[in-house]
């Protein structure tokens, strides 16, 4: 019997537990045990009904100043500077990887785990271009330049190998190695990495689990994906903003309350309590509006629709601006003040350069995406690591 672990540890949205969920149901075999350890266990009800879940430790108290300037400062700002917090982090995962005994370990944006099986469990990073940096960097670049970084990670490099000595493991020679497993399946497109630039090794591609479709000639609609916990955290209303566009609007909200979309709807909008079936929906849409999920971004990209996200933190605002260099759509900072998304709303609507180029990127990915096979090649990564273990 062989045992996989498979843990998620940072980050938000289901989309971590649905791509761990597709990749067990991948080694589904009589021989074959599944363990999930995950940061949020109330969530497993996305996963086979009999799933073995655990807690994932969770990580020392963040730091009162946050920084997001790299993927470094971020850690830090979590707690990877943090040198009692992290044994104590460390020390958890240990507990567990001897209780579990896994014969290897599949982990999404998931670091620390990363760090104890580092050269001691065969190991596979999975992610999107964001949550899976290269491990081979000599240093994590800036993600942007609002502010610079704000930790030296040279001292946070010492922190950990401090940490990992004390516990009888080997150390780092550079930080970005915690990224660096036995193989590492990117589950996006080259233009939603951040890290392109920087990367040598081909990305798997994004999961889409049924090809995008050639858009309508007559496309009119506006594809709108709201989520509650999203929304309250936006400091303006943006449902309010629809309602001009109203009888455009076809929305998919699973857990919007109803009073929500009330005005919505008597406006002539089109509110589903479902996650809609992307290919056909994308298919009908002149622009999809989101919060700039990667998975939802990859699959407008490639059907070919133009984008307006709305970002509430740096990994929805790095896809936006990404999609935004790209010209494939625009991008909006919620945490500006005063942000008015009336604006970008009516100017990407009638901006036909923008639709000109979302087209011609659409017919690219979609032919990208007859090569690209992130299930198959995670699937060969793994069977072929089970049997070396």
């Amino acid at each position: 019997m062989k045992t996989v672990l498979f843990a998620w540890e940072h980050g938000g949205g289901f989309g971590h537990i649905a791509n761990l969920g597709r990749f067990a149901a991948l080694l589904k075999r009589p021989d074959v045990r599944a363990v999930f350890a995950l940061k949020n266990p109330e969530a497993a009800y996305l996963l086979d009904a009999n799933a073995e879940v655990l807690q994932a430790p969770p990580w020392p108290t963040a730091q009162s100043f946050r920084s997001t300037a790299t993927m470094h400062d971020q850690l830090a700002s979590a707690g990877l500077s943090d040198e009692h917090g992290l044994r104590s982090l460390l020390q958890s995962w240990d507990n567990i990887l001897k209780a579990v005994s896994p014969d290897l370990v599949v982990a999404d944006y998931a670091p620390a785990v990363s760090l104890m099986a580092r050269g001691r469990i065969p190991l596979i990073i999975v992610g999107n271009g964001y949550t899976a940096p290269p491990g081979g960097m000599t240093r994590f670049p800036p993600l942007h330049r609002v502010h610079p970084p704000r930790w030296r990670e040279e001292e946070t490099l010492e922190t950990v190998n401090r940490v990992l000595q004390s516990l009888a493991r080997p150390p780092l020679e550079r930080l970005p190695q915690i990224f660096a497993g036995d193989a590492q399946i990117v589950l996006t497109f080259p233009v939603l990495d951040p890290y392109d630039l920087q990367r040598s090794e081909p990305l798997a591609g994004p999961i889409i689990d049924s090809p995008p479709l050639e858009p309508k000639k007559n496309a009119d609609d506006i594809f709108v994906y709201l989520s509650r916990a999203v929304l309250s955290a936006l400091p303006f209303d943006l449902v309010s903003a629809l309602l001009p566009v109203a009888e455009r609007l076809v929305i998919s909200a699973p857990d919007l309350a109803s009073e929500r979309s009330e005005n919505l709807l008597r406006r002539g909008a089109r509110v589903f309590t479902q996650h809609l079936p992307l290919s056909e929906t994308l298919a009908s849409a002149r622009l999809a509006i989101h919060f700039g999920g990667g998975g939802l971004a990859a699959h407008a990209i490639a059907a070919g629709v133009p984008q307006l996200v709305v970002a509430t933190h740096i990994e929805q605002l790095l896809n936006g601006l990404q999609l935004e260099k790209a010209g494939l759509g625009k991008v909006i900072d919620s945490f500006v003040p005063q942000v008015d998304i009336s604006k970008p709303l009516e100017a990407i609507l009638t901006d036909d350069h923008i639709r000109q180029q979302t087209a011609k990127a659409g017919h690219e990915h979609r032919d990208m995406l007859k090569t690209m096979k992130p299930l198959e090649t995670f699937e060969a990564a793994a069977l072929r690591l089970l049997g070396n273990s």
